[in-house]
């Protein structure tokens, strides 16, 4: 009964394969009637294919000393209302980052409009001074609590929250 059940089986798929295919393959008579040699005539290789997209965000300033007197210099003159925002970024439209105060890191967008990133524990926004990179996300996008930034000092950081900055 198997048998039987076997060669239907067999049959039916035969019928699904195209031509191409039948041509493959090859029936070889073994010494069993109910038991028949089925072998492929190709062989097959594996093909893995890895993407990974990195994406910088340079720096403002060319080195950690300028870092702190930059720094000092903007906080004189400009002081910001900061403003809730969402919970992710489009990557695509950011342009540049520079450390901000305390455990912060300003990104600027290519729109102009200046967004202040605050990182997580652990993180010191001075590690960013050479620039921020990233992995690009599935959906393109930075978000809170999901995605890190890499600073070219190997320091890795989570963004706890963005804040749009305003000018007052």
């Amino acid at each position: 009964m198997r048998a039987v059940v076997a060669i239907v089986l067999f049959a039916v798929g035969l019928t699904l394969v195209s031509r191409e295919a039948l041509a493959q393959i090859e029936i070889i008579r073994s010494d069993s009637l109910f038991a028949p040699i089925i072998r492929m005539n190709t062989s097959f290789y594996q093909v893995r294919v890895d993407q990974r997209v990195i994406v910088r965000l340079p720096s403002q300033f060319a080195s950690p000393a300028n870092v702190a007197a930059e720094r000092e210099k903007q906080a004189a003159k400009v002081k910001y209302k900061e403003q809730k925002i969402g919970k992710c970024l489009w990557v695509d439209k950011l342009a540049g980052s520079r450390p901000g105060p305390n455990r912060t890191l300003d990104i600027l967008t290519r729109d102009g409009v200046l967004i202040r990133a605050y990182l997580g524990d652990g993180c010191l926004a001075r590690e960013f001074y050479a620039g921020a990179y990233m992995e690009r996300a599935y959906d393109g996008k930075l978000c809170v609590d999901r995605d890190l930034l890499h600073a070219r000092t190997g320091a890795k950081c989570e963004v706890d929250k963005f804040r749009l900055l305003i000018p007052r």
